[in-house]
């Protein structure tokens, strides 16, 4: 099929790239700065608006003849509006969360429509099939986009660089209009005017600077260092609250009873989840104190010699294994940079307990580290380890995640030695407190699949104020385990709850869970079931997909309220774009139906649905292979995009009689992939870093190049008089799956929505092939 050249100019492709590219950088950077200011689960927001800020105007300009000039205009406008709303996304957090969430979300929206409308508009000005080239423009200007971010993340402040992306519209405006267009002379004024405000504003920076999170006012108590990380906003304080002041413990024993000041620094994630720096001098004796947190039960019990910490964090528990005897500590950390703030800039507070002889600090994600270890264990020590930081790969895709699925727990159990134990400690009381009886399950449900002949005898759970441990042991615990475990709670101050040493109703409720099991616990209203890779959300107790009770939602903690969040989202979300798509049509009624107008429809409906139902769930599975949230975002976007982007620029030569059966390339690829992730995960793991990130391009970038074909293949065959349209149905859907790929998600599992997207282009091929022009 020959490709009509006439429309493309470099300059309308330039500007093509550079939008879509302002689009995600923003789009991703955004998330970072909302799981700041609001909770990790509205983050989510970013993607949503961007969706409905892309699709939207395709149902205004199928309404109304849009004039070339625009473009000019609502690139400058999208170069005002953008570092604006960075700056009323940061303000928000001094308001209360409802109306927060509200301001946020329309402060989203209105750049996010102008730079969806710039980019529908150059998709329509394509005549006949130089739409493929400029689709494809708009893909690769994309990737370019995703490839950036990381490194941008790293050089520059994150409020910082989504302000800056203001720019990038900026030099498109001036891109597309600086060539004789007939009105860019009386606008240069205005473009002109816009550059120097958007120069001086984050010149100035003030707009930009975080003074308040979802959980401080940090106005009043300002950090001593604060540094953005792609993945996360990491704030140091020189005090930590006041009850904490001799000493903090996550679960503090009843029977310590220190009275001397100790001086700690804070290390705050994202404005919620912290781990403190302990003054060290060198003296171990002076932190002996950390025996009588509930989290180190485990130490006292087995004095263990190889030890691996999982989210060692401001060091304290790396104390604790070497006050208790440990001579090699394997000390993990996801961020570098947290090591980085322990071992150099504030070592003279810390002693540097990461230099300590026998400790080896790892920067890597825990689970991608022990698979790669040959070490056998004799203690591995998962305490309390939450950020509550949505990432770049997505608003609930915490790095954490993996860490509690029966899957991990296995290869925790592998990974010790004939003696060893495993430690988890997790909430016992208080909001949070259904994490230690989803925990327990969780591992009970890892021992019998060990095959084991009692697994419940290689269990203990011991409390110490609000926290529960649960230690798995190789080895079931014998009668002189069991003593000394009783012998440390009651010189400590704990509770032995399983096996139970008193009859106190709470040890009675665990004792029945565990012969039960999640029945035990609100008849099923509640989803305790094993968290594995496939669902990897430990922490959401509540299905995404049925309406709770409103004491029961409300009763329970911020993850809790991330499901509430998410449904409202939902409902949200498909109210703004009944308005947004809809409304306009009801107002008119002037929109036409030309050939081929309903079944383009499902097309373009099918394939914006099917592949956020691909993209978002792969972002969530890549964490786990390749250990870090960011390296998730920027292999599996950048792959895809890049893949699409081949395949929209190459589709108008394949030709529309080629694609009648190269269409079954894409459901069956899916499916095989859905099929191989599994076993390729298991198998390659262990594989250094750089091979895995080949692997996941050359799995990823030629399946996505087929899916590149549908779009502009689609806007050939179902004609250009509908374009506007279709590309409004396609934004709908892709809102729609942005947020239904996660509900589905989290009640189903990944592989679940995977098939669903694979009957989704299907059912595109299908109507393809279906209609006769």
């Amino acid at each position: 099929m020959p490709v009509d050249t006439g429309y493309i100019t470099l300059s309308r492709l330039a500007a093509m790239a550079l939008a879509s590219c302002a689009l995600i950088l923003f789009e991703i950077s955004v998330t970072r700065i909302l799981s700041v200011v609001l909770w990790y689960h509205w983050a989510f927001l970013s993607v949503s608006v961007a969706m409905i800020g892309v699709g939207a105007p395709g149902v205004w300009f199928a309404l109304i003849e849009p004039k070339p000039h625009w473009k000019q205009a609502l690139l400058t406008l999208a170069g005002v509006c953008l570092p604006i709303s960075v700056a009323v996304v940061i303000a928000a957090g001094r308001l209360d969360r409802v109306q927060s969430v509200l301001l946020c979300m329309f402060s989203l929206l209105l750049p996010m429509l102008f730079l969806g409308a710039t980019i529908c508009l150059l998709l329509l000005e394509a005549r006949g099939t130089a739409v493929s080239i400029m689709y494809g423009a708009d893909l690769l200007g994309a990737f370019l986009g995703a490839m950036l971010v990381i490194p941008l993340m790293k050089l520059l402040p994150t409020p910082q660089l989504a302000a800056g992306t203001g720019w990038l519209a900026l030099l498109a405006a001036w891109v597309v209009g600086f060539r004789g267009q007939p009105r860019w002379g009386s606008f240069w004024p205005f473009w002109s005017a816009a550059v120097l405000l958007s120069f001086a504003a984050i010149a100035w920076g003030e707009p930009f600077e975080v003074r308040h999170t979802k959980e401080k006012d940090e106005s009043q108590r300002p950090p001593v260092y604060e540094a953005w990380t792609p993945t996360v906003r990491l704030t140091v304080f020189d005090q930590v609250l006041e009850r904490f002041r001799t000493g903090f413990m996550w679960g503090r024993g009843a029977r310590n009873d220190r009275r001397e000041f100790m001086e700690q620094y804070w290390i705050d994630q994202d404005g919620s989840a912290g781990t403190p720096i302990t003054r060290f001098n060198g003296d171990l004796q002076k932190v002996d104190f950390l025996l009588f947190d509930v989290t180190s039960v485990a130490y006292s019990l087995l004095q263990p010699k190889e030890v691996a910490i999982i989210g060692s964090g401001g060091g304290r528990d790396i104390l604790t294994a070497r006050l208790t005897g440990a001579e090699r500590v394997d000390a993990v950390e996801l961020h570098k940079e947290i090591i980085d703030i322990v071992s150099n800039r504030f070592a003279h507070i810390s002693g540097d307990v990461y230099g300590l002889d026998g400790v080896r600090p790892v920067a890597s994600e825990g689970r991608a580290y022990l698979t790669r270890s040959d070490t056998r264990y004799d203690l591995i020590q998962i305490s309390m380890i939450d950020s509550w930081a949505a990432t770049a790969a997505g608003a609930f895709a915490l790095s954490e995640n993996f860490l509690y699925t029966l899957e991990a727990y296995r290869l925790y159990w592998e990974r010790l030695s004939n003696e060893g134990i495993v430690s988890t400690s997790r909430w016992a009381r208080g909001t949070k407190s259904l994490e230690l009886p989803r925990l327990i399950l969780l591992i009970q449900a890892a021992l019998r699949a060990e095959q084991l002949e009692d697994p419940n005898a290689h269990l203990a759970i011991v409390e110490g104020g609000p926290v529960g441990t649960v230690l798995m042991s190789k080895r079931p615990f014998s009668r002189q385990m069991l003593h000394r475990l009783r012998e440390i709670c009651l010189d400590r101050g704990f509770r032995l709850r399983y096996p139970a040493s008193d009859a106190s109703e709470e040890s009675r409720a665990i004792g029945r869970l565990i012969e039960q099991g999640p029945s035990f616990l609100a008849g099923g209203a509640l989803d305790l079931s094993p968290p594995t890779d496939d669902r990897p959300f430990f922490f959401q107790v509540l299905h995404a997909l049925r309406h709770p009770k409103p004491a029961l939602a409300l009763d329970r903690g911020v993850n809790e309220h991330a499901v509430l969040a998410l449904q409202i989202l939902i409902l949200v979300t498909v109210g703004v774009s009944a308005v947004m798509f809809l409304l306009p049509l009801w107002l008119t009624g002037r929109l036409r139906r030309h050939d081929g107008f309903w079944i383009g429809s499902g097309y373009f409906a099918s394939i914006g649905l099917g592949f956020m139902l691909v993209e978002l769930p792969w972002l969530h599975r890549f964490i786990l292979y390749l250990g870090h949230p960011s390296f998730a975002a920027t292999v599996v976007l950048a792959s895809m995009l890049l893949g699409a982007g081949i395949g929209s620029s190459i589709s108008a030569r394949l030709g529309l009689a080629r694609f009648r059966w190269l269409w079954l390339i894409v459901p069956a690829g899916i499916g095989a992939v859905n099929l191989a992730l599994p076993v390729l995960f298991r198998t390659t793991l262990g594989l250094e870093l750089h091979w895995r990130l080949v692997l996941s391009v050359a799995l990823l970038a030629p399946l996505a190049l087929p899916m590149g074909l549908f779009f502009p293949l689609g806007m050939i065959r179902f004609g250009a008089p509908n374009r506007a349209w279709f590309w409004a149905v396609n934004g709908a859907f892709s809102v729609l799956g942005s947020v239904a790929s996660l509900a589905l998600s989290m009640e189903f599992g990944f592989s679940a929505v995977g098939w669903v997207a694979v009957a989704l282009y299907l059912l595109a091929g299908l109507l393809f092939s279906a209609h006769r022009v």
